[in-house]
């Protein structure tokens, strides 16, 4: 079986992305200025875990609230969740997909896992940042970030 992270370096490469090969498991690409991008297989115990560093940093005076704002984006995002590394207090967004060696894997699947990441941080990488650089937020950004949209896929 050819290793799923192949097909991965694949699509990367059709997006004209950086990325480097870590080792036969492991991929780390940049997705903008901002995101960075680490796919990880765990052939043993069959996952692919996507993890997406957002490269904010949070001062420690800004945790309680940045903690707070990470549960509620979480609460609106269908798979994946947002996380505070507590080594170095950076936001990423990941998610692991089990059983990897039984699901029918091509590059579409990657196409849209990589959109999945790419969209998520997105959505909510500006609110992060504002919340961490100090900057008052209009209420009226908050209600529209954390509305969920009818009609939309």
């Amino acid at each position: 079986m050819n290793n799923l992270l192949d097909m991965a370096e694949d699509v990367l490469k059709n997006r004209d992305l950086n990325f480097s090969r870590i080792d036969e498991n492991e991929i780390i690409a940049s997705l903008s200025e901002h995101y960075t991008l680490s796919i990880v297989l765990r052939p043993d115990y069959e996952l692919l875990h996507f993890s997406n560093d957002l490269n904010l940093v949070c001062p420690d005076d800004k945790l309680a609230v940045l903690e707070d704002s990470i549960i509620k984006a979480n609460e609106r995002i269908w798979m994946g969740h947002f996380d505070l590394l507590s080594s170095g207090n950076r936001i990423v967004y990941s998610f692991t997909l089990p059983f990897v060696f039984s699901l029918l894997f091509d590059e579409s699947n990657f196409e849209s896992l990589i959109d999945l990441v790419y969209t998520e941080s997105d959505r909510f990488f500006h609110y992060f940042n504002m919340i961490i650089s100090g900057k008052d937020i209009p209420n009226f950004s908050i209600s529209s970030l954390f509305q969920d949209s009818a009609g939309e896929a």
